[in-house]
């Protein structure tokens, strides 16, 4: 009995020891943001790097601190993404760590050249979080590190949120690989970025980041973009608008020659349905949106008081929606991206069909892929005036 009391403590005792491959906290540099260039020599990638300051945070205080700003940026140029990274660790006094990355921002110039390199180097990568957004910048990915973090504490913090409100994408690097491993088109967040030399953060002219519309890419390039209007149509087309915190609001008018009538509505509860049915012709995709509208706006100057204004303004908000929708579609086959991945609609449907334009389907969908958009909108309210 004293053998089986003294063998059960022994045991015990082995939950005492230590990690003997332990790292601590104050050893590491965490990545928060990575922005991606094209180098300028020929066949190099520059990569910058954003990390946060420990010995600056202060738990509710904005970016910039009396010590100083609260994160810091690394650049270098090699010719991969691997040995950049080996040629900013040289550089650092803590080994850096990637589990953290929020936000990968990819320059305009790297994103037209192709973007394989930073999806293989992420698919390779245990430590990437597949979750982190990733987003397009108007010209160098590099400027738009530098943007001020005037309500957040980071850069990065600031680009997270550009997605997670979902403004128009959130697309993730997990987003960017399945479509890529299905040759699909795929968009993401194209920024804007500007100076305001009038407004100053901690003596330096104010850097500000905004979402214009998304990016465009087929084969792994950037094809083409759109502006925001068309964004907001595409992404109720993807069926990404029902996570959406900013609603989608459309403003109508009627008989506009004599500026009598207008209308806004903000729309929720939006949602999409798609289908495929093949003729004789080939393939032949439905787009149905459906979507409830509470007015915010209304002002009718005529006296016509028999007028339906329900049907009036329901039917002119299809007829809009439509408009762009399709706008947006066409745009999206003229850079040959298919963004919305029907080809993958109709593989999962007609396997047998799929396998005869799979090969040539970018092409096909640019040139000959039939896309119906219909709409299903109810006016819900008109706000407390009715």
């Amino acid at each position: 009995m004293k053998l089986l009391k003294l063998g059960l403590a022994l045991l015990l005792l082995f939950g005492l020891t230590g990690c003997w491959s332990k790292l601590e906290l104050d050893q590491l540099t965490f990545i928060f943001g990575m922005y991606v260039d094209a180098g300028a020599e020929p066949g190099t990638v520059e990569l910058t790097i954003s990390t946060p300051l420990p010995n600056r945070l202060v738990s509710g205080t904005q970016g910039g601190t009396a010590q100083g700003k609260s994160y810091s940026s690394v650049t270098k140029t090699a010719h991969t993404i691997t040995d950049a990274i080996i040629m900013i660790q040289k550089d650092l006094s803590r080994r850096l760590e990637i589990s953290h990355i929020k936000a990968v921002v990819i320059g305009k110039e790297y994103a037209a050249n192709g973007i394989h390199e930073l999806l293989e180097w992420c698919k390779r990568q245990p430590e990437i979080p597949q979750g982190a957004y990733i987003m397009a910048a108007p010209g160098k990915a590099s400027e738009v590190a530098r943007l001020s973090a005037i309500y957040e504490q980071l850069p990065d913090q600031v680009l997270r949120n550009f997605s997670e409100l979902n403004l128009t994408y959130a697309t993730t690097i997990r987003d960017c690989l399945l479509a890529e491993a299905n040759n699909m088109g795929y968009a993401m967040n194209y920024l804007s970025f500007g100076v305001k030399p009038d407004e100053k953060e901690q003596g330096e002219p104010v850097r500000w980041a905004g979402v214009q519309g998304v990016m465009l890419f087929n084969g792994k390039k950037m094809t083409g973009t759109l502006n925001s209007e068309e964004s907001r149509a595409l992404s109720w087309a993807a069926g990404d608008l029902s996570g959406h915190l900013t609603l989608p609001m459309y403003t109508v008018m009627w008989n506009e020659q004599e500026s009598k009538g207008k209308a806004s509505a903000l729309f929720y509860n939006d949602k999409v349905s798609r289908k495929v049915r093949i003729t004789a012709d080939g393939p032949v995709f439905y787009i149905r949106l459906k979507g409830k509208a509470s007015i915010t706006l209304f002002d009718d100057n005529t006296t016509d008081e028999a007028m339906d204004h329900n049907s009036l303004i329901k039917s002119k908000l299809e007829e809009k929606v439509v408009s762009e929708v399709k706008k947006a579609i066409e745009h999206t086959q003229e850079a040959g991206a298919d963004v919305l991945q029907l080809g993958m609609l109709l593989e999962w449907n007609h396997p047998k069909e799929w396998m005869k334009l799979r090969e040539r389907w970018s092409d096909y969908y640019a040139d000959r892929a039939a896309i119906v958009v219909t709409t299903d909108i109810s006016i819900v309210d008109y706000g407390a005036s009715k």
